[in-house]
């Protein structure tokens, strides 16, 4: 029973309740206590059970690293009991040190050179072996083509042609001049003189139109034409050609001439070799028509892959007695200027070379002539 309280009048001071509070915390503590040995020492417990025996293996390790840890430990106990280095000893071993530090210098500028060095190998290295390999490449290809020449029977020359050489005669200044183109093994027959006349009438008709210049003088005035207007009129213009042959006015602009250009079809056109003689053939109907003009000169350009072709062709004109000569000329279109017509230039040709160098004298220009 808890004790009656004193007033206050009594002239003490009660410390019943002071004691009451520190009585309950200790035993608190103590209770708190009690619980925490109790657990220590359940987890103590747990603890060895679940702690495993060590096996003979470990044992013997544990006993060698005790023995190395007690070595370790007398050595250095040795060493604390040493005395201490003197002066000179410190300065030696410093100048040890800058010795070994120099020499470390040196080996890393020696690797570097080595490593230079081991690059430059790897790339001589691959090169070599580029090298190698092309080299293996091109020896394989000789055997091969070694081996191709081995089945590739002997080439047999072909029979020579024999082509006389012409007894020459000028061509009369009043012949009508047609020309044969013998290349690829077949013979264009080109007639200059036709669209020649058609020029001349369509010429006439426009003069007035294409009329650019008109240049006063004593004896006939100079006429000076628009070459440009010229050849846009015949870019569309009908020749009617009958072998398809393309015809066309050019001008230039550094040139105060016109050029009549007649251009074969080399591939399909013409008539090939051994149609030559066949009747109805382009050629043979060329002939006819050739031979009942008296004044028809036939020359030959010859080719030099056509020769053939032109020996075929040449025996069929002498045979119709038609006149006719050759040259060796690899033109593949016929060509001719318009002399008497000037177009005006649209640009002043390049100067001559200030000082050129003097030309060697040449064999005079030989004129196209029959034999």
């Amino acid at each position: 029973m808890a004790r009656k309280r004193k007033n206050s009048s009594d002239g003490g001071i009660n410390l019943d309740s002071l004691m009451d509070a520190l009585t309950n915390v200790v035993a608190v503590l103590i209770l708190v206590l009690l619980l925490v040995s109790v657990d220590a020492g359940r987890k103590v417990q747990q603890f060895l059970d679940d702690l495993k025996p060590a096996t003979p293996e470990e044992v013997i390790a544990s006993k060698q690293l005790t023995e190395e840890l007690k070595k370790k430990r007398e050595e250095i106990e040795a060493k604390i009991k040493e005395d201490p280095p003197s002066p000179e000893q410190i300065e030696e071993e410093k100048r040890r040190i800058a010795l070994l530090e120099k020499s470390l210098e040196e080996s890393k500028v020696a690797l570097a050179d080595i490593d230079k060095l081991r690059e430059l190998e790897k790339t001589v290295r691959e090169e070599r072996d580029k090298e190698n390999d092309t080299n293996t490449a091109i020896q394989l290809e000789i055997s091969e083509l070694e081996a191709l020449l081995d089945e590739t029977p002997a080439i047999k020359p072909d029979t020579p042609t024999v082509v006389n050489i012409p007894n020459n005669r000028p061509i009369p200044s009043d012949a009508n001049v047609y020309y044969a183109i013998a290349a690829k093994e077949r013979l264009h027959i080109i007639d200059p003189v036709t669209p020649l006349k058609i020029f001349d009438e369509e010429f006439k008709k426009n003069r007035q139109e294409w009329l650019a210049q008109r240049i006063q003088q004593k004896g006939a005035d100079r006429y000076i034409y628009d070459g440009r207007k010229i050849a846009k009129y015949f870019e569309t213009f009908d020749w009617k050609n009958p072998r398809g042959q393309k015809i066309e006015i050019r001008t230039y602009p550094t040139w105060n001439r016109l050029e009549l250009v007649i251009t074969p079809d080399l591939e399909k056109g013409g008539t090939p070799t051994e149609e030559l003689s066949v009747r109805g053939s382009e050629f043979f109907n060329a002939a006819i028509a050739l031979k009942q003009d008296f004044k028809a000169v036939l020359m030959f350009y010859v080719n030099t892959d056509s020769f053939q072709t032109y020996l075929e062709a040449r025996a069929l004109a002498d045979k119709a007695n038609i006149a006719a000569g050759w040259e060796i000329n690899g033109s593949r279109e016929y060509k001719v200027r318009l002399t008497e017509i000037e177009v005006k230039r649209l640009e002043d040709p390049p100067p001559p070379p200030a000082n050129p160098a003097p030309r060697p004298p040449g064999p005079p220009p030989v004129k196209p002539k029959l034999d």
